[in-house]
């Protein structure tokens, strides 16, 4: 599933392509994916308009005309964009034509989960966006992560994939922010101490920021860059995937389990650096 660094890695991908061009022509192939607005609505007010910003909040795309109109593209589990031609066209659900190279840009979706809306200006968009989403997990300050982990009594892993609370953290990261902050992640949040959450603020931006400069995690065929390339951060980073093998730090085996709030998704941790503390571990049984 995109998270923050692969939606960061699609939208500077996007953005040599796009801005400055105009779109001749948009195609809406899924109208399933289209909230808000008719495809002929959509078509009219980006037709002929030139792509001024492309800017990304948590997980989610954003389109600014020269004239107003913001295109809001949520990809969702199995969405991304391709400026080469897609190894499964049959999966494009919508498709830019432009002025300039590459001249058609395709946005798939395998599942058909994604997004689509439009807004008549950026601040709309922006605001929309604001009732469900969080400040992005690169901007949020320590004090506002502090405030939201204060008052919740769930563990502190689903936690931070709340997109209410910090926007744009998924599964892999979480393990990786959690790590490295030794924190267990079935510790429960409004136990964390003013350190511990300090901990976690100081580790969310460096994790990603390695994410991005790796261009995301692909695991499976479900994310791939702008131009089909696999993102290699599965190849540096310290939890997801490495079950039962030796911790980085310490040597003891990684353990790989299902945590309450978090269904179908595992959970990597090190026992001996992500110790759970004993009264702590009494409230989760």
């Amino acid at each position: 599933m995109p998270e923050l660094p692969e939606v960061e890695t699609m939208v500077r991908g996007l953005r040599p392509a796009m801005i400055g061009s105009t779109i001749q022509k948009i195609e809406l192939l899924d109208h399933f994916m289209i909230h808000g607005q008719t495809p002929e609505q959509i078509s009219q007010a980006l037709t002929n308009q030139s792509v001024l910003a492309i800017h990304r909040r948590g997980k989610w795309v954003l389109f600014e005309m020269q004239n107003g109109p913001v295109l809001v593209i949520e990809p969702r589990m199995t969405g991304g964009f391709w400026l080469i031609n897609p190894d499964r066209p049959d999966q494009a659900r919508l498709i830019f034509h432009t002025t300039t190279a590459p001249c058609k840009i395709w946005f798939c979706d395998t599942r058909r989960l994604g997004r689509i809306r439009l807004y008549d200006d950026l601040s709309q968009a922006q605001r929309s966006i604001s009732m469900s989403q969080a400040e992005d997990a690169l901007a949020i300050t320590c004090m506002a992560l502090a405030e939201r982990l204060k008052k919740t009594s769930r563990t502190i892993k689903p936690v931070l994939m709340d997109q209410k609370v910090v926007s744009g953290i998924g599964n892999i990261y979480a393990d990786e922010i959690l790590f490295a902050s030794r924190i267990h992640p079935e510790q429960v949040a409004s136990s964390l101490k003013a350190t511990e959450i300090r901990r976690i603020h100081a580790q969310i931006r460096p994790i990603l920021e390695r994410a991005i400069e790796a261009e995301g995690t692909s695991f499976d065929a479900g994310y791939r860059t702008v131009l089909g390339l696999e993102g290699g951060f599965l190849a540096i980073n310290a939890m997801y995937g490495h079950g039962g093998e030796p911790c980085p730090a310490c040597q003891t085996p990684i353990v790989k389990k299902q945590i309450r709030g978090l269904a179908n998704r595992p959970t990597h941790y090190c026992p001996k650096c992500q110790t759970l503390p004993r009264s702590r571990n009494r409230n989760q049984s």
